[in-house]
């Protein structure tokens, strides 16, 4: 997790901050196969070069981005989570409890339709 520390410490909120790493290592320690790794200066975590999932710690939420045809396939889901919601990303508001097992899936999800993908992005 060393990998996350300086974005961490970029959140001056400490209740945000331990939050998001409370999350970050959970997918860590439940996916111990993804790479940690900063990308667009956001938390990001990939499988074999290819991108699973982002995070993004913002004043009112944290922002899970999973990729656009996962959020097509998960929106219902998402929804009834009482998450909001974009074409591309999907807000947990910092009073809003986590729901892992949605996070879970999403990330299997992500991982399963990628295994052949040899880019970074779907194609």
């Amino acid at each position: 997790m060393e990998v996350f520390a300086k974005y961490l410490a970029g959140i001056d909120n400490t209740d945000h901050r331990d939050r998001t790493e409370e999350i970050l290592a959970w997918v860590a320690n439940k996916f111990p196969n993804l790479e940690p790794q900063i990308k667009w200066n956001k938390p990001t975590f990939t499988d074999h070069g290819t991108y699973i999932i982002m995070f993004a710690a913002a004043k009112n939420h944290l922002s899970i981005l999973p990729e656009e045809k996962t959020m097509v396939l998960f929106a219902d889901e998402i929804a009834q989570a009482g998450y909001s919601a974009s074409s591309r990303l999907f807000r947990i508001q910092w009073s809003e409890p986590v729901n892992y097992e949605l996070l879970e899936k999403i990330i299997e999800f992500n991982i399963k339709d990628k295994a052949e993908n040899s880019n970074f992005w779907r194609k």
